[in-house]
């Protein structure tokens, strides 16, 4: 019984030993002091009426020593300086610098900040103007033969900018990204990328311009009859006067030849919500792109629903 009890003991301080000294060396691990760095991006308030006549460093590194234990912890996680520039020199001395102090980073007990770069951020203001410029698109590229733009018109026409009044003084117009004519064919509207060349300027916009056009051929180069007429309707029974259209189209040559053409085209009658009775439907046509319509037989047509 006493040999028993003397090796639990045994085994127990050998146990216990291996547990101390995987402890001891976690320790150590772990508290060894060891050097990195952390990216802080800086963030800046401005005084409303001031904007920044050239755009300051967005971001400082800090160099830190401190225990190996909070490394990961302080290197992970996001952290933002916000530089406020709402003093009352600002308006009078609009070029200065402002200092990155080390202590404005948040760190656990035993850590410091050896230094940073940069320690200092220059910092050059401009007094904000405002100005409303026409949008001007730019085309590129043409449509195909026997095809033109008839009109076209750009919504909204006019948008508002605002940046460094010296350089907003400059700026007559602002240019759309290009417009590939040919993409255009078969729709009558496209939303519009407005180019922005100097990111202190800032464009003032509740919903991206659209282009608004029409294209007219001069003559159709494939007709399709009898097409079927589709209709979407609450009621539980709709009958019309005519069931298939004839339309009109101006086909790219590479396409005439497709055997599937007339299952692509769907012919789709208008009907007013909450109609009932006799009512009278206009018809429009859903073609693949690059296919534009010339014209539809009939226009309309004259839907019974029940």
């Amino acid at each position: 019984m006493r040999m028993r009890v003397k090796e639990l003991r045994k085994h127990s301080l050998k146990l216990i030993s291996i547990f101390t000294a995987i402890f001891i060396w976690i320790y150590v691990q772990n508290s060894e002091t060891v050097k990195f760095e952390k990216t802080v991006n800086l963030e800046f308030s401005l005084p409303s009426d001031m904007v920044f006549a050239e755009t300051p460093v967005q971001e400082v590194v800090f160099m830190i020593e401190g225990p190996r234990a909070f490394v990961r912890n302080v290197s992970e996680r996001e952290d933002k300086l916000l530089i406020d520039l709402n003093r009352s020199g600002v308006r009078r001395q609009q070029n200065f610098t402002v200092d990155i102090v080390p202590t404005q980073l948040n760190l656990p007990f035993g850590m410091v900040v050896e230094r940073v770069l940069p320690r200092k951020v220059n910092i050059k203001l401009e007094k904000k103007a405002t100005k409303i410029v026409p949008i001007k698109p730019r085309f590129i590229g043409s449509l195909p033969p026997g095809l033109q733009m008839q009109r076209y018109e750009i919504a909204p026409k006019e948008i508002e900018i605002s940046g460094p009044s010296s350089l907003i003084r400059k700026i007559k117009e602002v240019s759309t990204s290009p417009i590939d004519m040919e993409a255009l064919i078969g729709s009558n509207s496209t939303v519009l990328d407005l180019v922005s060349r100097d990111e202190r300027v800032v464009y003032e916009l509740l919903q991206p311009p659209k282009l608004n056009y029409q294209l007219h051929a001069s003559k159709p180069n494939l007709v399709l009859r009898d097409l079927p007429i589709r209709y979407i309707t609450q009621n539980k029974s709709a009958k019309a006067n005519i069931g298939t259209a004839t339309v009109r189209l101006l086909v790219p040559e590479s396409m005439k030849e497709r055997t599937n053409l007339s299952s692509s085209i769907q012919i789709w009658a208008d009907i007013p919500p909450m109609s009932e009775g006799k009512v009278e439907a206009s018809l429009r046509a859903i073609l693949p792109p690059g296919i534009h319509l010339v014209d539809i037989s009939p226009r309309s047509i004259i839907v019974n629903l029940e």
